[in-house]
């Protein structure tokens, strides 16, 4: 596929997105159709699932036209660049009583990436912690093989003991990747290359043996719309340089739709898989003792693969085995079990009336339960034998990180508060008598003192309670005129919890408003609240969103014209669908990297893994395919009507969530709505679905992103 890089002009122009009607450039049709349970479907895009095509490359220039036209109307470009930029300018300086923690507990090594201007490549540097002048480890320009190709450094992992690095590499963002190994002692690579791995593969060590995931190799070409299949656990011996990888264990479903993975903690390596037993896939527990010369990994515990079903190890002494559940326990409880007894498990800490987010490792003998009850975060430490020692309760609206020390000889530890609306702070924990306090002050370009956030509840469409954080300026007027940014995610059961974003830091500087609902299909309130905007019940998510934006509406934190809806993947999802289901309710649209035509989701690259049938069903199913259809983006734009103006975001080789989503969603919209609305498309080049990777690609992307926001807010630079 072509690349072509979509530039921001610097120059002045017209100052606004606004005008009469606009001409958008028409994507041929094709008369393809889909059928599904005796209903005709037609899908006249369907050709732009083949990123070749040459009638989509010609389209794909026509829009890359289109949006640089809409760039140089950004006249204030500068000024927006100039307070981003400001925003970075954070100051942390260390308390006065700061305890500086042992060194034999700090990191030997440090790593970081670093962006070459003279080879247009980004490296990979390291140096030891103790030292000031960083080394170069990897040249991205010997990794690339060509200057439009970006280097994406994954998952890496560092063997302190044995001064040993393994880095998972990718190009343009692809999830595909290799993985190679280097010894941090001389900087010299060791000459194996680990192929075919994803660069999220779990890289773990054993003294001088790596362990890892891989899979089949992708057939040349469809690398980013086939599912990965036949993965499978290597251990690869670094003593002897002409080893091959050993297989450990297969996935026993090799098409790819269950998956499993793995941990290594304390010479016990903790396998959580399938099996499958007279046609039923069940969940499993195994544990191996890599002490044990020929290990193999022995069954514990066995249990339904149902999908309000979480049972996983947190942490092991001795014999004991302590797992976190929702079994019996939807808020989430504490269980026990030994080694030696596999499925046998006992009560350890009980379900409270409150959500338990984790089960954490603090020291030697202790364990910290992070719960979360209407916004707020609230540890309870135990003791191994169950007892409770301390509870903390941390503010509302701010969410608890790091609350753990893996090391038993550990004194002290550190964790970290996080908020939407200034940058972690950490703290300093005696793990003697559980005191804490605050090991840094932070100042910023901005007063952090007159921001707050609040924490509401709603009501959504079947009468179902929504809270939602609304972070804002403590003397914010409620007259209906304040611009918004309301942000949802709502699937996989992921919580969007209190975060801190530069960008966003200058929206609440500049006197918006963020809003963040938790609602159904995220995990804000436990399994059951996940499960209940889950596959069949998706419609609930985005009830629960829409509802939102009545109540910003209707308590007069905005208006219809002052209100912007963002998402990102599954958020993407649910902020199209929002628009096409309501359009009247909403300003504007920012929508990264999401599924939009859901009939077809299933069956590209991770689509077809369980996760996402689980999350979404399959259209192969008649229940799932009527109830995809009728909230899926694509199939849900009407002829003439006026949509909220639309940005829609994506890399151009994105193989989790493949581009043509956005390619095919945007050809409909423009051919379909109002022309007065404003949709269109940002392609960030070479780019996987994490987003940009040259820092100037990564620039440019939030400048734009940003001022097409202040823009349609009415926020004035």
């Amino acid at each position: 596929m072509r690349n072509f890089t979509i530039l921001l002009f610097l120059f002045s122009g017209i100052t606004t997105f606004c005008q009469n009607e606009y001409d958008y450039p028409k994507a041929p049709k094709e008369a393809t159709t889909n059928t599904y349970f005796e209903e005709v479907v037609e899908d006249p895009y369907q050709y732009m699932e083949n990123s070749s095509d040459a009638k989509l490359q010609n389209w794909l220039e026509e829009q890359a036209r289109f949006t640089r036209a809409q760039s140089k109307k950004q006249t204030n470009y500068w000024d927006l660049r100039a307070q981003i930029a400001t925003m970075y300018r954070v100051r942390r300086e260390k308390t006065e009583d700061h305890i500086k923690k042992d060194p034999k507990f700090e990191d030997k090594f440090e790593t970081k990436e670093d962006w070459n201007p003279y080879t247009g490549s980004m490296d990979l540097l390291y140096k030891l912690k103790d030292q000031q002048n960083w080394k170069k480890l990897i040249s991205g320009k010997d990794i690339i093989s060509s200057k439009e190709e970006r280097v994406l450094y994954g998952n890496t992992s560092i063997n302190e003991s044995e001064n040993l690095i393994a880095v998972a590499i990718s190009v343009n963002g692809s999830d595909w990747a290799q993985g190679h190994i280097y010894d941090l002692t001389t900087g010299s690579k060791f000459p194996y290359t680990i192929k075919n791995i994803r660069t999220s593969t779990n890289l773990e060590w054993d003294g001088r043996e790596l362990y890892y995931t891989a899979y089949k190799k992708p057939k040349e070409g469809r690398e980013l719309l086939d599912t990965p299949t036949h993965k499978t656990l290597y251990r690869l011996s670094i003593n002897n340089a002409t080893a091959n990888p050993e297989p450990i264990y297969k996935n026993p479903d090799t098409s790819g739709t269950y998956n499993f993975w793995y941990d290594i903690h304390e010479k016990n390596l903790k396998l959580f898989h399938h099996i499958n037993s007279r046609g039923t896939w069940y969940n499993a527990i195994s544990i191996a003792d890599l002490k044990k010369e020929n290990f193999q990994p022995r069954r514990f515990l066995v249990y339904p693969a149902e999908e309000n079903v979480e049972l996983s190890i947190k942490h092991i002494k001795g014999d004991s085995v302590f797992l976190k559940t929702t079994i019996g326990a939807p808020k989430g409880k504490v269980l026990l079990a030994n080694l030696n007894t596999p499925n046998k498990l006992s009560e350890f800490i009980p379900e409270y009336d409150i959500d338990l987010q984790y089960v954490l490792k603090l020291g030697k003998d202790k364990l910290a339960c992070i719960y979360r009850n209407e916004g707020q975060n609230i540890s309870l430490i135990f003791n191994l034998k169950g007892e409770l020692l301390r509870k903390i309760d941390f503010p509302k609206g701010k969410k608890l990180n790091h609350f753990y020390e893996f090391n038993d000889d550990a004194r002290t530890t550190k964790f970290s508060i996080s908020s939407f609306f200034h940058p972690t702070t950490w703290y300093q924990l005696d793990l003697d008598n559980l005191e804490f306090k605050p090991s840094e002050s932070i100042s910023v370009p901005y007063d952090i003192n007159s921001l707050e956030t609040r924490y509401v509840t709603y009501t959504s469409k079947d009468g179902t309670e929504i809270s939602m954080y609304i972070t804002c300026d403590k003397e914010t007027v409620l007259d209906g005129s304040n611009p918004v940014l309301m942000y949802g995610y709502g699937g996989y059961g992921t919580t969007v919890e209190p975060s801190f974003s530069y960008a966003t830091g200058l929206l609440l500087a500049h006197g918006g408003i963020l809003a963040v609902p938790n609602i159904r299909g995220g995990g804000a309130n436990g399994s059951d609240w996940a499960l209940a905007g889950r596959r069949l019940k998706k419609q609930n998510a985005i009830d629960d969103f829409i509802a939102a934006g009545e109540y910003l509406i209707k308590n007069n934190y905005t208006s219809s014209e002052k209100l912007v809806i963002k998402g990102g993947s599954h958020g993407a999802l649910l902020v199209e669908a929002a628009a096409t289901q309501r359009p009247e309710l909403f300003k504007a649209v920012i929508a990264e990297a999401g599924p939009y035509d859901m009939l077809r989701f299933n069956l590209f690259t991770v689509g077809g893994m369980n996760t996402n049938l689980k999350e979404f069903g399959t259209p192969e199913n008649l229940e799932d395919y009527r109830n995809l259809k009728s909230y899926s983006p694509l199939h849900n734009i009407t002829d003439g009507k006026r949509y909220p103006n639309t940005l829609l975001i994506t890399g151009d080789t994105d193989d989790r969530v493949p581009p043509h989503h956005s390619y095919k969603f945007l050809a409909k919209l423009q051919e379909l709505g109002d022309p007065s609305g404003l949709y269109h498309l940002y392609v960030t080049p070479g780019s996987g679905h994490g987003g940009a990777l040259k820092k100037q690609d990564s620039h440019n992307k939030i400048l734009y992103e940003y001022y097409f926001l202040f823009e349609q807010l009415g926020i004035d630079l």
